[in-house]
Formats: structure tokens, sequence, C-alpha cells
């Protein structure tokens, strides 16, 4: 997603650049009109604002925020996520994590494993809801 929304700002920039360079017939007495000035300063505005939209895109952090349940499991502390159902095994910074709590946890999601659960490298523990209501989906 991030890659296509790249190409998608690339594109605009080009576009956007080789809008503002088409040329003019040459006038003599050329003297910009207040519509050409206004026009300048959306352009420059409007450049200014995709490349604001470009840093942002490139260097905020790609961090995922899962809500679920806090429960035991047979490969340690894992998550059961309150939107899908799916399980993720925890791992990294669980000193704050308790079973039975209803938890936001921030991290960097890894690829499937084998049981078909994911792992999720918890970076911190963004909010504690209390006691949590789900039960791991074997029991």
């Amino acid at each position: 997603m991030i890659a296509r929304l790249r190409k998608l700002f690339a594109n605009l920039m080009i576009c956007a650049l080789l809008w503002t360079v088409q040329t003019k017939p040459a006038m003599a007495n050329s003297i910009p009109t207040k519509s050409d000035e206004v026009w300048i300063v959306v352009g420059v505005l409007a450049i200014g604002a995709a490349i604001g939209v470009g840093v942002y895109l490139a260097v905020r952090p790609h961090s995922a925020g899962i809500t679920g349940g806090a429960s035991s499991g047979p490969n340690g502390l894992q998550l059961i996520s309150e939107s899908d159902r799916q399980t993720c095994v925890l791992a990294g910074e669980l000193s704050n994590i308790q079973s039975g709590e209803r938890i936001r946890v921030i991290g960097k999601k890894q690829k499937k494993r084998a049981d078909g659960s994911h792992e999720l490298i918890a970076e911190k523990l963004a909010k504690d809801y209390g006691a949590c209501k789900a039960q791991p989906v074997g029991q």
C-alpha cells in the first residue's frame, strides 16, 4: 500500500511540475495579471502540501495497533484481536501486560506462523482497559 501511495505521489508531482512549466506564447509587455498571481500562489501551495504529505508518508511509523484480550497460551502470552478475532503471539516489551486484561498494544506484526497465528513484537502498551471478556478460541 505504501508503494502505491508513493507512486501516486510521484505521478502527481510530475503532473504538477509539467503543468507549472508549460509555456505561454511570448507577448510584448507581458505583465502578470491578478489571475496569474492567484494561480501562482495556488500552485506553490499545492506543491508545498504535496511535499508535506510525501514527507509524512515517508517518515511516519509503520507500527500496528491492536486492541484485544490478553491470555496465556501454549506459546506464551497471546492477544485475541477484537476486530477480526485473530490470535497474535506477543513478544517484546511484555512487563506491563498480564493475562486476562483488555489492552491496546502498539508494535510490529510479523508474518504468519505455521499454527496460523501472527507474532506481534510489542513496543509499548498503549492503553489498559481493565478486565477482558474474550477467551481463546480453543477454550
